[in-house]
């Protein structure tokens, strides 16, 4: 849903054609040179008009996962196996046979508890919204384990396919809205999220093509009819595909190799097609040799798409590489500094979930400390469940924390690295630095400075100078940060800076519910309208440009109120030192490490 949203344009307009031009055409032939009547006729173009990325892995091999043209396939797939799945919904309720069923076969379609006009407008407000909810009710109050949180899951799942049957849809479309609306509370790269892809690719997925196999007699599979029916099916894939892909690539300026790529890709089929026709075949729209010849096209169409996706492949340039999602991987260290470790843990959290993405407690530990490093790491684990998050701890022997920090942020190719911090200190730090520097000035990812005292009931959030590139990044990381944590606690977020324009063309987001405060002597007022429950957040050069008595009327307005520091990629510094301040303010940070960091919400 992530790339659907992230490529909307371009997701929306090859999905639509991906499916109206194979299911225009499945159903105009069927209808012309069969006997099936229209709503028969529906189900073989909606099987049709789906499809399964089968040759994906291809694609991750490679290293094009991030090209637009893929990121349009992946993302219509979602579009196009919905509009198939809404086809046999309507078919499906409406159950009229329209030929004799194959011998043995009888319909199966009793009477539904709820009539169609009810049943589906129900099905999709309870997964699509009741469900999201009651699964984040559920990962907070009550399942804390992963075991837990799986039989929810599968237990939802059934749940969907139940509630689909009372009103005369398929089960099927049920469980699939079900996973749509827990998709957004389980994290792609979760540990929760690669059991179920585990469980289903070994336990359901089989057990479903099984099923199908022993519904097939292979002596018939290759007779005349099923050849010629085959082959139709086939031309019904590949056409409507490539159509669809070179307007798709017209209207959007894709390249003839990338559009190429896009149709090899979206030519598999397998897990709807199959649906799709054993539902037609059980309620008796259509006969054994429909279902026998979708196999046989779905096996000629796995090689098409794997050797066209390979060909294709090798003609594709490889994208730029792309920095990741603020929040797609983050590390939040377990020192608390006197902070409350479980709102630590929320924060991290909340800039996770924003992208889908996942957090890992980490403790770097000499040793001879390690019983006290795991028994941090744990209690992180214990309050990111609490929370209803997923999170795997790690533990790192090093001989310090900015180099293991360091090290473990490249291992884990982290998006945003978040250190627990004692608060401004100019004295100590001015004289000896601090390791918090030591890994902001090093690290390749964005980094911050972090220590919550306990929950926040406001969001202030300060941009400083707005004048710099580097100074307008920095700020835009601390407002994406400001609005997840104000959105997660729905509490208000207040924006002081010296220039509202050029604060609200950095901010994504529309500023309709935050209050902007444009002020050019800033200081002052922020210093007096900061509250004891209040999380403030700021850009490192914020601190840098705290000078004289205001950087002791800084450290005293800030004591007892949480506050975070935030800095791109060697730029993050907290300690006022005048190596930093005179780098700041003559040269900025290196231009060789200037990065946007993308802000998905």
């Amino acid at each position: 849903l992530r790339a659907f949203f992230a490529n909307k344009a371009n997701s929306i307009t090859y999905g639509l054609l991906g499916f109206a031009i194979p299911f225009v055409l499945s159903v105009a032939v069927s209808m012309s040179f069969s006997e099936l009547g229209f709503l028969a006729a529906c189900l073989i173009g909606a099987m049709w008009a789906s499809n399964t990325l089968v040759a994906y892995p291809e694609v991750v091999a490679a290293g094009l996962q991030n090209n637009r043209a893929v990121s349009a396939a992946v993302s219509a797939g979602v579009v196009a196996d919905l509009l198939s799945l809404t086809v046999l919904a309507l078919a499906s309720s409406t159950a009229v046979i329209e030929i004799e069923p194959s011998v043995g076969v009888e319909a199966t379609n009793s009477a539904p508890a709820l009539p169609i006009w009810v049943g589906i407008p129900l099905l999709v407000v309870v997964t699509m919204w009741l469900l999201p909810k009651i699964g984040e009710w559920f990962f907070v109050r009550v399942g804390h384990t992963r075991a837990q949180r799986f039989v929810f899951a599968i237990a939802a799942m059934a749940g969907g396919a139940v509630m689909a049957t009372l009103g005369g849809v398929e089960g099927l479309i049920g469980a699939f809205l079900a996973g749509l609306g827990l998709n957004r509370i389980v994290p792609s790269e979760s540990q929760l999220m690669q059991r179920l892809d585990f469980v289903g690719g070994t336990v359901f997925v089989p057990a479903f093509l099984v099923s199908i196999g022993l519904s097939i007699d292979p002596t018939v599979l290759f007779d005349p009819e099923t050849l010629v029916l085959a082959a139709f099916y086939t031309m019904f894939v590949v056409v409507g595909k490539t159509i669809a892909a070179v307007v798709t690539g017209a209207i959007f300026g894709i390249s003839r190799q990338e559009i190429g790529l896009m149709a090899a890709l979206s030519t598999g089929q397998a897990a709807s097609t199959l649906a799709i026709a054993q539902v037609g075949l059980t309620l008796g729209f259509f006969g054994q040799n429909v279902v026998n010849a979708a196999v046989l096209t779905i096996v000629i169409c796995a090689f098409i798409t794997s050797i066209g996706t390979r060909h294709f492949a090798g003609r594709v340039d490889k994208p730029a590489a792309t920095t990741s999602a603020l929040g797609e991987r983050v590390l939040i260290d377990t020192r608390s500094h006197g902070g409350v470790m479980e709102d630590e843990v929320a924060v991290a959290g909340a800039i996770a979930r924003a992208d889908d993405g996942v957090m890992t407690p980490f403790a770097i530990s000499e040793t001879g400390h390690l019983d006290d490093a795991k028994l941090r790491v744990a209690n992180a684990e214990t309050s990111a469940a609490e929370q209803g998050h997923d999170a795997i701890g790690v533990v790192r022997v090093d001989d310090s924390f900015a180099a293991g920090t360091l090290r473990l942020a490249e291992e884990k190719e982290a998006s945003l690295v978040i250190m627990g911090w004692d608060g401004l200190n100019f004295g100590r730090d001015f004289m000896f630095g601090n390791e918090i520097d030591a890994v902001g000035e090093r690290s390749s990812v964005p980094t911050m400075a972090l220590r919550v005292e306990g929950p926040w009931h406001r969001v202030l959030v300060v941009t400083g100078d707005l004048s710099g590139d580097w100074h307008r990044e920095d700020a835009e990381i601390a407002l994406t940060v400001g609005h997840r944590l104000a959105r997660v606690r729905e509490v208000p977020m207040v924006v002081f800076t010296p220039d509202e324009v050029a604060a609200r063309s950095l901010f994504e987001h529309e500023l309709e519910d935050v209050e902007v405060v444009e002020t050019a002597s800033f200081k002052d007022r922020v210093l007096t309208a900061i509250r004891h429950e209040d999380i403030v957040l700021a850009p490192a050069h914020v601190v840098q440009q705290a000078r004289g008595l205001w950087s002791w009327k800084v450290a005293r307005a800030l004591r007892d109120c949480s506050v975070g520091v935030v800095a791109g990629p060697h730029r993050l510094s907290v300690s006022g030192s005048p190596t930093a301040r005179t780098r700041d303010s003559l040269i900025g940070p290196p231009t060789d490490h200037l990065v946007t960091i993308p802000t998905v919400s």
